[in-house]
This record gives structure tokens, C-alpha cells and sequence, in this order.
């Protein structure tokens, strides 16, 4: 790597899982052309990459807020693009982050034009699903388990029931970190093939345990679901386990699973 030559991130390369960053580079030749990369392996393996060409300016600095890809992952000034163009080497893949516990860590690095293996400089983006003050409690019910999300702070929250077909933390982290009291629960804790039957009260009791939490405003309770859980939850307002009242304050979210779901939760600040 060049001494000369800095990658920075803006305002810091530590950073919440759906907060932007600047994209800057320092040191190069006056009008000097690189590529700009960025990867990330996600929590099955996968790799994740983008590239992007970039002609520096006369004083030999890269904005990317200001700047515009000449060629590569995207076209254009892009000041987010080398994360939400990123794409695995294996067809029909998405980026799978479902451990909030962990950051999610991406590798950015600047390269001479045409030379992948002539690195200038290199940086770690750490991006955070948990922010500060958040707490996460597992939680274990008569008839169902989960993940407890809470913001800091006294309350009154409102309050999510995130309902994911398996076991998910990702999206209810992000929503505690923007103020509210969020119930994660998978809707099979098996293989769906293994599963003979579901029973629905048992995200009544879920419901239930969610609205007794002392920073949980009662009327303000919203479901959170996937494309492939509407149907359900059309069951349950008709099983009563969404009563009358409850559901004007319900918001039915959908989440698409596709290979888009890293680059759009990133660009929702």
C-alpha cells in the first residue's frame, strides 16, 4: 500500500447498520484514475462485492459525494453505491445479517486502474445494529420464545410485534434504535415440513406479553411481517388474536428477500 495515499469514512468508520458514510480519498495524483472497492462476507459465507472507477480531482482527492463513477458496479455520483451495488459471485443470493449482536464489516480499498492486486489503501466499516442504550433480552414464554429490543429512555413506546418466518434480529434491532419496543418472534422454530400445524394463540401470549411492558404505550402496537406471512396475519385478525381496536394501530410492513435487502436497509436512514 502507498503511504501517500488515504481512504477515509466520514464521520466514522463505526457506524449504525443504516447510517451513511462519506467516502473520501486523499494523496493521489492529480487526476489519477483508480477503482474503488468494497466487500463483505455475510453470516453464511457469502461474499459480497462491488467496484467502482473514479478520476481524482487536480488537488489528487476522491468525494464520493460530489464525484462520479466513470465505470463499474454503477454509473454516476453515487455516494452510498459501493454499498447498496453490492452483489454476490453465486446467483440468487441476498445478504444474510440476522445476528444483532455483531457489527457487519465491510472492507473498502483503493486500487491502481486495471490492478486489483496493487492496493493504495484500505479501511473497516463497522455498522452496528444495536445502537447505544438499546437493550436485548431473550425471552421465553408458556408457548413461544424470542428477542426483547428496548430503547433507552422511560417511555411510553410504541411497541412491534416483528413476526419473521425463522429465528431474526436484524430488523427489530433497527427499529428499537429508532425508538421503539420491539418483540421479535420466528413463526417456525423448525423446519416448515416438520411442522404439522400452528397454533395462534400463541402469538396472542405473544401480543400479550408485549403490551404488559412498563415502557410500552398499549395503543400504539404495530405487526411487522414478510411477503410470505400476510396471509397470516389475515388468520389472525380473524381469530381475534388482532382485536378490532388493535388493528387500527397495526402498520403491515413488508420485507422483500431479495438480493436488494442489505443495499435498501442501508439507504433508510
Amino acid at each position: 500500500m502507498s503511504s501517500k495515499v488515504r481512504l477515509r469514512l466520514l464521520p466514522s468508520a463505526r457506524c449504525l447498520f443504516d447510517q451513511p458514510v462519506q467516502v473520501k480519498v486523499e494523496g493521489l495524483r492529480s487526476r489519477q484514475v483508480v477503482t474503488i472497492r468494497a466487500r463483505s462476507t455475510d453470516e453464511k459465507g457469502v461474499l459480497f462485492s462491488s467496484s467502482a472507477t473514479y478520476r481524482a480531482d487536480e488537488s489528487g482527492e476522491i468525494d464520493l459525494l460530489r464525484d462520479p463513477s466513470l465505470s463499474g458496479s454503477y454509473v454516476g455520483i453515487e455516494p452510498m453505491g459501493l454499498l447498496w451495488s453490492m452483489k454476490a459471485d453465486a446467483l440468487h443470493k441476498y445478504f444474510f445479517k440476522d445476528n444483532a449482536l455483531q457489527p457487519h464489516v465491510v472492507k473498502f480499498s483503493v486500487h491502481e486502474e486495471g490492478r486489483e492486486d496493487r492496493m493504495l489503501a484500505e479501511v473497516t466499516n463497522e455498522r452496528l445494529l444495536i445502537g447505544n442504550g438499546v437493550s436485548r433480552v431473550p425471552v421465553k414464554g408458556r408457548n413461544f420464545q424470542g428477542v426483547l429490543f428496548t430503547p433507552p429512555g422511560d417511555g411510553p413506546f410504541p411497541a412491534v410485534l416483528d413476526l419473521s418466518t425463522f429465528a431474526s434480529e436484524k430488523r427489530a434491532s433497527l427499529l428499537s434504535n429508532k425508538g421503539f419496543v420491539v418483540l421479535a418472534v420466528p413463526v417456525y422454530s423448525d423446519h416448515p415440513d416438520n411442522v404439522k400445524q400452528t397454533n395462534l394463540d400463541h402469538f396472542k401470549e405473544a401480543v400479550d406479553f408485549l403490551q404488559q411492558q412498563p415502557k410500552v404505550s398499549c395503543v400504539n402496537l404495530m405487526i411487522v411481517l414478510e411477503d410470505m406471512l400476510t396471509i397470516f396475519y389475515s388468520v389472525l385478525k380473524q381469530r381475534s388474536v388482532v382485536t378490532d381496536r388493535q388493528h387500527k394501530f397495526f402498520g403491515l410492513m413488508m420485507q422483500k428477500k431479495s438480493g436488494a435487502e442489505y443495499e435498501q436497509s442501508t439507504q433508510s436512514p
